[in-house]
Order: C-alpha cells, then structure tokens, then sequence
C-alpha cells in the first residue's frame, strides 16, 4: 500500500472512530438520564450528567469543527483541486451549532481547468463571518473532494489564475444532483447505498446500545432494566404494578434482605418504584437510619432518627417472604394490585387472645392509594386479620 492510499484509509478510519464515538457517548448520556430518572443512579449525578453532556457536545462540536477547516486547507493547497465557482443559490439549512456556526446549502455552477463547466450542490457549515459573504451571483472557489468526483467545499477566498469571462451568466449543462449529507447516519463506506446504511444501522445499534446499557451495568441494574422493559405495557393501560409483579416482587424482597443483614429494623415497606427500609445503624444504637432501594442502588437518607421506643424493633428472623407472598396474593382476590400504595413489615400493636391483651406483633400491612384502605395479615401465617 502507498502513501496516496494509506493517507484517504487513515481519515475514513479516523472519521469512523470519531461517529462511533459520538453514538456511544450519546447511549452513555441518554442511558444516565433514564438511570437517573428511575432513580438507579443518585440524583445529585444529574448535575454532573448536565455538565458532562454539555462539556461532551462542545468537545465533539469543536473536533468536527476543526476537521472541516483542516480539510479544506489542505484541498485548497493541493494542486488542480481548487476552481472558480459562481454562487447560483444559498440557502439556510436550519441547523446552527454553538451560536458560531450554519450549515448552508449553497448550489454552484464550477469553472473547472480542463472539463466542461458543471453545477453541483455543497451542504456546508459556516462561519456567520463567512456566511455574510456569500450572495447569489458571487464568485467563491469551488475544492472538489478527489475521492468524490462533482461534490466538494467551498471557500470564500478566490483562487489565483484566469477566471472565465463568461462566468456569470454561463448556464451548465451538467448537473450532480443535491446529496444530502449522511452525518452521522453512516458510519461505513462513503456512499450511501443499502450495504452500506444496513451495515450502519447495525453498528449504530450496537454502539448506542452498548452506552445506554453501561450505567445500568456499573450500578448492577441491568436485570432490572429488563424488568422494567417487561412490564412497561402495564403502563400503557394503567395497570402498573411495578415491584408487585412477581419476579420484581421477588428481586425486591431479596435485595432488601441483603442490605438489611443482622440489623434490627422499625419497618420494611414495599412501594411500586422502590423499597423503604428504617434500620439501626450498628454505629449508633438506639438511632434509626431511612434507606431508599430502587432496583440494586441504594439511597441512605442524611438524618438519623432517634428512637424512641426500642420494642418496636425486629430482625429478619420475624420476616418471611412466603407470609409476605400469600397476603399479596389473597389481597389481589378482592383487589386490584395496581392500586396498592405499600405493603411490608411493621411491628404494632395486636390485642391477643384467648386472654385480652395488648402485644406487639410483626404484622404484615398492606395500604392502598389514598390510604383510607388497608389490609392487615399474621406476619407468620399470611392469614388476613379481622378488622
């Protein structure tokens, strides 16, 4: 391979590295966004994510940027590349990018040095500085790309040699029809032909995919980005159920046991979104510590809470998940679990019988939305209590 082949190989490489990028870091800041919004990551990263997106989008503007410039200095210098153009049409092409820039859509009729004269279109962005010098009828220079015979860039500096003397008013007989720029859209080959799209769009996937997915795999979340996507329909017709469907109900229970270990807690109480846990941190005794589990992340609340009354503690010995289960499942007999608020482990308190007396009991509750319907069931047994 030569150096005139190795130099072309080496920018399209560069060129592919640089959307490959762009669409991976686009699936790392979309996916942070959605993480953070389900509250898997914690919330004060959103003003990191906004400083990071925006410092991303700047960067990536600025080396596009620079690129574009780079290249059109170096066709201008090459020789037989640069040719008087005749500006016939410019127009805005709705895009502007850091106050600075517009891409400008601007169709010229090309005065090559040997060939007859033809018209092509350029999509080009611009300076402001540049784009107030361009009027229709004026002269520009016209940079054919070498790898892409009748398409190139425009400079507003006029190239030195002999300019036509019928270059205003001469009509072209050949055209190159307006090809619309692929950006970002293809990432392989430099036509846009079915392969070529197809091959793109896969990589393009694959790409995006791979940084949406990574927040949600650096928090261990991505069994739960799976369930959640399982379940979205409930959503659709507002049956939502959340942490109450099963295997969500399940990854619930078990994450929440998990992090409460052999600490003693007031209170675990499942929402649809999350898991609410009051627990005595090992640290400080006689204090409780609020918890806040949404999938694998764990949120623990600032202040501390002092207790006031030490029986109303109880260990996981006196939490059983088929209790917990089969109070679910005899709740959805007469009512809609889409509607609960919470269910989880309290210790209150219980008159007893055969003898009437006050005891306190790890009871199961169950409260629905607006809270003026709650179910009360034996936290050993599951049974529902009267009311």
């Amino acid at each position: 391979m030569n150096g005139t082949q190795l130099i072309p190989t080496l920018e399209q490489f560069g060129i592919f590295c640089y959307k490959a990028l762009v669409w991976l870091f686009l699936g790392v800041v979309i996916g942070a966004f959605v993480a953070s919004m389900q509250g898997f990551l914690p919330i004060l990263l959103i003003v990191v994510y906004l400083v990071g997106s925006i410092g991303l989008g700047l960067l990536f503007s600025r080396v596009f940027f620079r690129y574009t410039d780079r290249k059109r200095r170096a066709l201008a210098q090459t020789s037989g590349l640069a040719a008087p153009a005749r500006i016939d049409a410019i127009r805005f092409g709705g895009v502007r990018m850091l106050e600075t820039r517009e891409l400008m859509v601007i169709q010229v009729t090309v005065f090559q040095q040997s060939g007859a004269p033809y018209q092509t279109t350029v999509r080009q962005f611009m300076t402001v500085g540049e784009g107030d010098l361009l009027q229709e009828g004026s002269l520009v220079t016209f940079l054919e790309d070498p790898h892409d015979p009748g398409y190139g860039m425009v400079s507003t500096i006029l190239p030195a040699g002999e300019i036509p003397a019928d270059i205003r008013t001469f009509q072209a007989d050949k055209v190159y029809p307006e090809r619309r720029k692929t950006g970002l859209w293809l990432l392989v080959g430099r036509n846009p032909n079915g392969l070529a799209r197809s091959v793109s769009f896969i990589l393009i996937l694959a790409l995006f995919g791979a940084g949406f997915i990574s927040p949600y795999t650096a928090t261990g979340n991505v069994d739960w980005l799976r369930l959640r996507l399982r379940y979205f329909p409930q959503k659709l017709v507002f049956q939502d159920k959340g942490n109450f469907n099963p295997e969500m109900f399940k990854k619930a229970y078990d994450k929440a046991v998990a992090y409460i270990g052999d600490r003693r807690i007031e209170s675990l109480l499942f929402y649809k979104d999350f898991t609410d846990i009051r627990v005595e941190p090992t640290d400080e005794p006689g204090r409780l510590q609020g918890a806040t589990i949404r999938g694998n992340s764990v949120g623990t609340h600032f202040i501390h809470y002092s207790l006031d009354d030490e029986d109303r503690l109880f260990t996981l010995e006196s939490v059983r998940y088929d209790a917990l289960k089969k109070a679910l499942d005899d709740a959805a007999k007469d009512h809609d679990i889409a509607d609960i608020m919470y269910i989880g482990f309290r210790k209150d308190i219980r008159w007893s019988m055969p003898v009437a007396q006050r005891e306190r009991y790890v009871d199961i509750h169950i409260v629905f939305e607006g809270g003026e319907t709650s179910l009360d069931y034996h936290g050993e047994t599951g049974e529902r209590l009267p009311d």
